[in-house]
């Protein structure tokens, strides 16, 4: 081994030595140097290389934490419109059995105020079914004998008069009504007093016969019971003339539309039991 490669490993020994005293040095000095801002310039290269990781870590840490922050507001949001939805159902449902009850009321108000004033015993029922038009007008009412209900009783509603009972059962009756194409009952034209007999055709309308020629009945007159039916008290609502024309033999052709929404009724009154006796005209009950 020659003198110089000994002399070149011993400098490259050297080397390995002093770089890192120098760099060491500098570190202890930079400790006790101050920039113009009164910063070490130690705490100031530590800083330097801890920025790029910093920032790095405080872009995850806030993108995490916005995220988090719109999860839990999006969640919140959710319950809080799911809520909402139900207190609008809710308040929907209650708003609307309102209105439900208040027209209930008004048809038991113009029902009780029509069997007030007739001097007849009568039982408060429920429509619970009815048939379909092309098989037979007729309804289903809640009450039966149990109630007092009698073949033949007058049915009526706030409007006026529905039809007569037909069948009796012990907690139900069915109840054929003036549409139908049996039925039919005494009638009065309520202007004139010209009488005539109300017939059901089977379909929404009525036909008003033997009512003469000579006699005048308008567009829009009224027509009542006559009570000469044996059924029908006298003076009740039966339905107002749409059409009146003379007809090719002695009587006019009279269509009748009846007083009553048939189709939409809910609530109706038996009449039964007989009149109800007057004590002041000395009448003793039975």
């Amino acid at each position: 081994m020659s003198i110089e490669f000994v002399q070149k490993k011993g400098e490259g020994k050297v080397a390995y030595v002093l770089i890192p005293l120098l760099i060491l040095h500098l570190v202890l000095l930079s400790i006790q140097i101050e920039d113009r801002a009164g910063t070490l310039l130690f705490n100031r290269w530590i800083l330097n290389i801890e920025a790029p990781f910093l920032n790095a870590s405080d872009s995850v840490g806030s993108a995490a934490a916005r995220v988090w922050q719109d999860y839990i507001w999006l969640r919140g949001a959710r319950d809080e419109n799911r809520r909402l939805q139900q207190s609008v159902q809710q308040l929907t449902l209650q708003n609307l059995s309102s209105e439900q009850l208040k027209l209930e009321n008004a048809r038991l108000r113009a029902l009780l105020t029509l069997t007030e004033t007739l001097p007849f015993r009568t039982v408060g029922a429920r429509v619970i079914a009815r048939t379909p038009d092309y098989l037979a007008k007729v309804i289903y009412i809640d009450r039966g004998s149990s109630d007092g209900i009698s073949l033949d009783d007058p049915v009526v509603s706030g409007s006026g008069v529905v039809g007569r009972v037909a069948v009796v059962g012990r907690r139900e009756a069915q109840i054929q009504l003036i549409t139908n194409a049996d039925a039919s009952s005494g009638a009065l034209v309520e202007r004139t007093r010209s009488p005539g007999v109300l017939r059901g055709s089977g379909n929404a309308w009525l036909d008003l016969s033997y009512v003469s020629n000579t006699e005048q009945v308008d567009v829009g007159d009224i027509i009542v019971s006559s009570g000469l039916d044996g059924i029908y008290p006298k003076g009740l609502l039966l339905g107002k003339v749409v059409e009146s024309r003379k007809g090719n033999a002695v009587f006019r052709d009279i269509k009748v539309e009846p007083g009553v929404d048939l189709m939409r009724l809910e609530e109706v009154a038996i009449l039964t039991g007989g009149i109800i006796p007057d004590n002041n005209s000395g009448m003793s009950p039975e």
